[in-house]
């Protein structure tokens, strides 16, 4: 836990923990995890050795005016040649805020979009169920047949009908009918 990109996100908890908003700074840095993969072009400027550093705070200032100690954070973390880390960084702080906040996030894949109402209806399921606030991301995945399939850390709770499909067949193999 000691690497240079977990000491940055520490120092970001740091910051977000003393504004007690750790909520609020986790949703804003997946918002600009996202920005980021979207647009790798802002990462190359931001790397770029041909653009000085005012020409970059001013970049920063323009894609992200919401947060001026974000705003800061990423600052410094071009000022010291780390924008390659960045996406390990917000990683990071957002696996270290889901420990302070009480949060498991995990996956929901299904062969069709769930409404936010049905997957809202599996996270409060969940939620109590694992004793943690529960966040799920839909994914599709055409290889269901039907039914979901929930992963969340380590864990993989199955009602596809892939996987019932599977343990029926298991159950003839070993001396079903």
């Amino acid at each position: 836990m000691d690497s240079l990109y977990s000491r940055y996100a520490q120092a970001l908890l740091s910051i977000a923990l003393e504004d007690n908003k750790v909520e609020y700074y986790k949703k804003e840095i997946k918002m600009l995890k996202e920005l980021f993969n979207d647009n790798p072009d802002i990462l190359h400027l931001l790397s770029s050795y041909f653009i000085d550093e005012k020409d970059k705070e001013d970049i920063i200032d323009k894609f992200y005016p919401n947060n001026q100690n974000i705003a800061n954070f990423i600052k410094i973390v071009v000022k010291n040649k780390r924008i390659r880390l960045i996406d390990k960084i917000f990683e990071q702080f957002i696996e270290d805020s889901n420990v302070i906040l009480h949060i498991k996030e995990g996956i929901v894949y299904s062969v069709n979009p769930l409404s936010q109402e049905q997957i809202k209806g599996l996270e409060k399921a969940l939620s109590s169920k694992l004793d943690y606030i529960i966040e799920l991301e839909n994914k599709i995945d055409t290889r269901l047949i039907g039914g979901i399939k929930i992963v969340i850390e380590d864990k993989v709770y199955d009602g596809s009908v892939r996987s019932k499909l599977n343990q029926m067949k298991e159950s003839l193999i070993n001396g079903g009918l």
